[in-house]
């Protein structure tokens, strides 16, 4: 894979993120600290958290994590289950698995950064933005319309 380019929005957060007098842009939640959050939790829930170990999970997944997952589902079990360390290990996994360099994406836009940048570095994008006009609104025909009927699936 070539050497992808910079994500916009993060060369962006690291110029003004912690400058700016209001920061409008932010997609992560306030931060808040340790002692903060579980004077929230409930007596059984905070010992839990009190006690917990901090280190490395396990490479697919925390077990009780990925059982839990599972359970929301009426025909998977815990070894269908993969889990990311976040978003951007995930869109970098799937981007990889569902894409070479014979592939042609479509890319909906405005959206998180990476899914934009990672298929651009892997194959040939076309864009499809949403629309303030259009009240923000997926236009399915657009999606259609930049189909590539050449490419074989």
């Amino acid at each position: 894979m070539p050497t992808l380019p910079d994500f916009r929005l993060e060369a962006h957060f690291a110029k003004w993120e912690f400058k700016a007098r209001h920061h409008l842009t932010a997609s992560d939640a306030e931060s808040i600290s340790l002692r903060d959050l579980l004077d929230m939790a409930e007596p059984e829930d905070r010992e839990a958290f009190e006690g917990m170990c901090l280190g490395y999970t396990r490479t697919f997944g925390a077990p009780v994590l990925r059982q839990a997952i599972a359970a929301t589902y009426a025909e998977r079990k815990a070894e269908d289950i993969l889990c990311f360390a976040g978003a951007s290990e995930g869109i970098f996994a799937a981007n990889n698995v569902l894409l070479d360099r014979d592939s042609h994406a479509i890319v909906v836009t405005p959206n998180y950064q990476s899914h934009e940048t990672l298929p651009l570095a892997i194959c040939d994008v076309t864009g499809v933005p949403l629309e303030a006009d259009n009240g923000w609104s997926l236009d399915i025909d657009r999606i259609a319309a930049a189909i590539d009927e050449t490419l074989d699936f």
